[in-house]
C-alpha cells in the first residue's frame, strides 16, 4: 500500500511504526486586558513522520533532492490518513526536520556485498490549514 507520495517520488511502504500522520492545531495564546488567558484555534494542520530502513543510491539522491527543495518551498505530496481506505490526501508541505542516511554495507539473495543508505528519515507539515 502508498504510504507518501513526496514530490512526485512514490516512496516504498514503511514498516514498524516508520509512517505516521496526524493532525496538529494552529493557535494562537492571547491575553485579554483583565488578564484571562484565551486560546484562539486558527486551523489544523497535518503532519507526517517517515522514516526507511535501507535505501539504494538513486533512491536516496531522488529523496535528498526532494527534502532540500521541501526545506525552502513548498511541495505537494500524497499521505496516507489515518483510518483511510487506501485513498491518499493530496496537499502541500514543508520540510520540518530530516535525518541524513548512513552508508552501509549489505548482502544481496546471492551473498554479494550491496552498497546500501539506512535509517533516513523526515517530518513534513503541511503548508495551509485543511479545515
Amino acid at each position: 500500500m502508498t504510504q507518501l507520495i513526496f514530490d512526485g517520488i512514490q516512496l516504498p511502504e514503511s514498516q514498524k511504526d516508520g509512517y505516521c500522520a496526524w493532525r496538529e492545531e494552529l493557535s494562537v495564546e492571547k491575553v485579554m486586558a483583565n488578564s484571562r488567558l484565551i486560546k484562539e484555534i486558527r486551523g489544523g494542520v497535518w503532519r507526517v513522520r517517515y522514516q526507511y530502513g535501507f535505501f539504494d543510491t538513486e533512491m536516496k539522491n531522488k529523496v535528498l533532492a526532494a527534502c532540500e527543495k521541501a526545506k525552502r518551498t513548498p511541495v505537494a505530496c500524497g499521505f496516507l490518513v489515518p483510518n483511510s481506505d487506501g485513498t491518499l490526501k493530496y496537499s502541500r508541505f514543508f520540510l520540518t526536520s530530516m535525518t541524513y542516511p548512513m552508508f552501509m554495507w549489505s548482502r544481496n539473495a546471492k551473498g554479494t556485498p550491496t552498497p546500501m543508505w539506512a535509517d533516513f528519515s523526515f517530518e513534513l507539515r503541511e503548508v495551509e490549514p485543511s479545515d
